[in-house]
Parts: structure tokens; sequence; C-alpha cells
């Protein structure tokens, strides 16, 4: 791998999730429900259930629609 793409990927690695926690990514996750691709993302991230996502204010539909994506 070249010198380029090495650093490239190192900066990438460590700005896009610098400071987020569990519960920062749970509330990330309620905020941004309707774009499902961030959603989809952080939920593989972290592992959320959907008993997690219905405490932090999630609708059940919204749970649902995820379907096999939640534990």
């Amino acid at each position: 791998m070249g010198k380029s793409k090495q650093r490239s990927i190192k900066n990438g690695k460590n700005t896009k999730f610098p400071y987020m926690t569990r519960e920062s990514a749970l509330s990330f996750v309620i905020q941004n429900i309707n774009d499902k691709n961030k959603a989809y993302d952080t939920i593989t991230l972290f592992g959320f259930t959907a008993e997690e996502l219905l405490e932090a204010g999630a609708t059940y539909e919204d749970v649902m629609s995820f379907g096999a994506l939640i534990k």
C-alpha cells in the first residue's frame, strides 16, 4: 500500500468517530432514524438491540423497519 493511501486511511479512521460513546451513538441513531444509511452504519458498529432503541425513544415501526439488522 502506498504512503498516500496509508495516510488517507489513518486520517479517515481517526476523524470519523473521534468522541462517539455508546450513549451518543444511540442518540445519533434516534435523531437520524429517517436516514437509514447513517442509522445502519451506527447500529452495526455498536450492535444495538431493539430494546435499547425503543427505550431511547424510537417508535416500534421504525425499529421493525430495520428487520434482521437488530438483535
